[in-house]
């Protein structure tokens, strides 16, 4: 019988195997003092303490030395189902979508060679107005008009440009320019 009320007992790590000290960049004995959730004279063990097993092939040296037999090794593939099989698919409602010609409008303005002012276009908001100008003008850090303490009650994003941050701009920045009023006559 046992006097104490401790947990089961853990053999000591470094009787394991487990190094009794640490590299000088190793964090490992940082919280050396603080406490395990099972303290004591010989403290329970942790998670992952013990034997682990494995059922895969290889783990014995007679099973390395032999090497796998492809009918084994083709026996653990998922097979690919359809793969040939001779009716076509049934397309999901969603390829119908991709496969659209406003989708297809849509891909050649985002990815195309370079955007095009167009009234219809579903992407023109980005830069409506101002193509023909060579060098637009470039916007520092956007600011809220509240700077960002308060309630945003503004249904509209709207901000101001204050300056170039301290450093570099970051991408977000150097994607963002002025750009002039469209013209829908």
């Amino acid at each position: 019988m046992r006097d104490n009320d401790y947990p089961s007992e853990v053999s000591d790590p470094e009787a394991s195997g487990l190094p009794g000290t640490a590299d000088d960049d190793s964090n490992a004995y940082d919280s050396v003092e603080s406490s395990r959730w099972a303290d004591g004279e010989d403290p329970a063990a942790l998670a992952g303490v013990g034997p682990g097993g494995s059922n895969r092939f290889g783990d014995t040296a007679e099973e390395a030395r032999e090497g796998e037999s492809l009918d084994y090794r083709l026996k653990q593939e998922t097979p690919d189902v359809g793969a040939e099989d001779p009716l076509p698919a049934a397309r999901d409602p969603f390829d119908e979508t991709v496969d659209s010609s406003e989708q297809r409008d849509f891909d050649a303005d985002v990815w195309g060679a370079s955007p095009t002012s167009d009234p219809k276009s579903q992407i023109s908001l980005y830069d409506d107005g101002q193509l023909d100008d060579d060098n637009p003008e470039s916007v520092g850090r956007l600011v809220a008009p509240d700077e960002g303490y308060g309630f945003d009650d503004e249904a509209d994003s709207v901000a101001y440009d204050a300056g170039a941050a301290g450093g570099g701009a970051s991408a977000e920045e150097l994607a963002m320019h002025e750009t002039n009023a469209p013209d829908y006559d």
